[in-house]
C-alpha cells in the first residue's frame, strides 16, 4: 500500500469513528431522575470510601455520564484548581479531584443547576459544595492512612469546622479562564 493510500484510509477511519461517537452523544437525552439520584447516592458513598467509589463500576459510570449528559455543564472551579495547585499530591490529588467532581455534580443535580457559570452566586455555592465534599473524602482517607495528611487540607477543615468554609472558598484565587 502506498503511503498516501494509508493516510487516506486512516483519515477515513478516524472520520467514521468521530462521526459514530458524535451521533451516539447526540442521541443521549437529558439526565433521568434515576441517574440524578444515582449521582447523589455515589457522592454520599464516596464520603466514606472515596477510593472504592472512584475505582468501581459506578465511578466509571459517573465519569462517562458526566461527559455525555447534555443538559448539565460540569467543569472545574477555583476549588479544584486550589486542590490541584498543591493542596494534595499524587494519588491523594487524583482521588480528591474525582470526589470534588462528584460532589459538585451531586450539588448541581440536587439544586437543578444546569450551568453554574451563568450566575456568580450559584458558581460560588457549587464551589463550596465541591470543597466540602473533597474535605469529607480527605478526612476518610486520612483516617485510613496517616501519610495522606495535607497541611493545606487540614487548614481548610479547620475553617470549615469554624463555620468559615464560604470565607475560605471566597479567598481562593480565581480559576483560570477557559
Amino acid at each position: 500500500m502506498h503511503c498516501s493510500q494509508f493516510v487516506q484510509r486512516t483519515c477515513a477511519i478516524i472520520a467514521l469513528a468521530i462521526g459514530l461517537a458524535g451521533s451516539a452523544a447526540a442521541e443521549r437525552g437529558p439526565a433521568t431522575p434515576e441517574e440524578r439520584a444515582r449521582v447523589v447516592q455515589l457522592a454520599a458513598a464516596a464520603n466514606q470510601d472515596p477510593v472504592g467509589v472512584m475505582t468501581s463500576a459506578d465511578g466509571r459510570w459517573f465519569m462517562k455520564w458526566s461527559d455525555e449528559v447534555p443538559d448539565y455543564m460540569f467543569g472545574p472551579d477555583k476549588g479544584a484548581f486550589w486542590m490541584d495547585g498543591g493542596a494534595a499530591k499524587g494519588d491523594l490529588r487524583r482521588v480528591l479531584r474525582f470526589h470534588h467532581m462528584l460532589s459538585t455534580a451531586a450539588y448541581q443535580v440536587q439544586h437543578q443547576i444546569l450551568d453554574p457559570e451563568k450566575d456568580a452566586a450559584t458558581l460560588e455555592a457549587k464551589t463550596i459544595a465541591g470543597v466540602d465534599g473533597l474535605l469529607h473524602a480527605y478526612e476518610s482517607l486520612k483516617d485510613k492512612r496517616a501519610e495522606n495528611r495535607s497541611e493545606a487540607l487540614d487548614q481548610a477543615i479547620a475553617m470549615r469546622d469554624q463555620g468559615k468554609l464560604a470565607a475560605f472558598v471566597q479567598s481562593l484565587p480565581p480559576a483560570p479562564k477557559r
